[in-house]
């Protein structure tokens, strides 16, 4: 009896193990082929299907007249993913199902920008639409996900349904992701939208910001950069350049018509004119003699100097 006993024990305990050694395969297995889905989707050919009458009315009803926010609040509610961390991973998806907000730092940008006090959620109207959609999206993901970590046999058909239906979700709502990150920094940071695409593994996948601190401060060593490439490419301005001495500037030309009387030397070296005190009416008379040291310039001479001269009278 004792060693029939033991027997069943010793079945149970093998079935058990078994058992395990299945689930964990089975589960090593469908970890395996999805990760293999790229490969097998690019190998999938196109599949044509009808959607019966019924079904395809249900869904016009759905989208004309809308689910109603019980029903919407239902569906949202009705799976409950915990996502588990790979610690072996780059990039991690365990806030997958966080809806993130705007990282304080843009916020603060922004609110420099447009010269506003809103609130974070109304800074840009833009950004909230982009956030609600997220939160659609976010909860479609939650019974696909159901579905891809069922444990029960499935044909290969819905295998690969499944698999691509994982792919397009996954193109969406990095696009919606992508599409709200664009829109912030095109505002704040306009020269460096590109960063967005050099630095894509510095961002995180869901969580509670929207950049994450990793990228803030990526930008901030590339605004950095920028400026002092910036201003060791202006250099220092020509006027502050200390020992360069100012060119002087060409001599004025001559504007009027005739110069058939006019020598090119009529400029002379002027003889040593010392200091005099002279009194402020009338002072430039007293330079008349001089100017027939100073130029041989017609115009400068005869009636003019004369006139200069009978003008030095009346002060003298």
């Amino acid at each position: 009896m004792a060693k029939h006993s033991k027997s069943k024990r010793s079945r149970k305990s093998s079935s058990s193990s078994s058992s395990d050694s299945d689930s964990s395969s089975s589960s090593a297995s469908s970890s395996k082929s999805f990760s293999s889905t790229f490969s097998d989707i690019i190998k999938l050919k196109s599949k044509r299907f009808e959607v019966s009458k019924r079904k395809s009315s249900v869904l016009a009803n759905w989208i004309v007249k809308g689910l109603g926010e019980k029903n919407l609040k239902a569906a949202r509610e009705a799976y409950r993913p915990d996502v588990k961390r790979d610690k072996k991973a780059s990039v991690s998806a365990s806030e997958l199902f966080t809806n993130p907000k705007l990282d304080e730092t843009f916020y603060a940008a922004l609110k420099s920008t447009k010269n506003s006090n809103a609130s974070m959620p109304n800074i840009d109207q833009l950004e909230k639409v982009y956030r609600k959609q997220t939160d659609v999206v976010l909860d479609m993901a939650k019974p696909l996900l159901f579905l891809l970590e069922r444990k029960s046999k499935r044909s290969y058909k819905d295998t690969k349904a499944l698999k691509t239906l994982s792919l397009l979700w996954a193109h969406l709502f990095r696009e919606i992701t992508h599409s709200r990150r664009l829109n912030i920094l095109s505002q704040t940071h306009p020269n460096h939208i590109g960063l967005l695409s050099r630095a894509a593994e510095k961002l995180p996948v869901g969580g509670e910001d929207l950049f994450g601190t990793e990228f803030v401060n990526e930008l901030i060593s590339q605004v950095k950069t920028a400026s002092l490439m910036n201003s060791s490419a202006a250099g220092p301005s020509a006027t502050s350049t200390p020992g360069k001495r100012k060119r002087s500037p060409p001599p004025l030309q001559d504007s009027r018509k005739d110069k058939s009387n006019y020598s090119f030397d009529r400029y002379v070296k002027p003889p040593f004119i010392s200091k005099i005190d002279l009194p402020i009416a009338g002072r430039t008379a007293h330079f008349v003699d001089a100017w027939a040291h100073l130029t041989k310039d017609p115009w400068y001479t005869a009636e003019r100097i004369n006139g200069c001269r009978s003008a030095r009278s009346l002060f003298s």
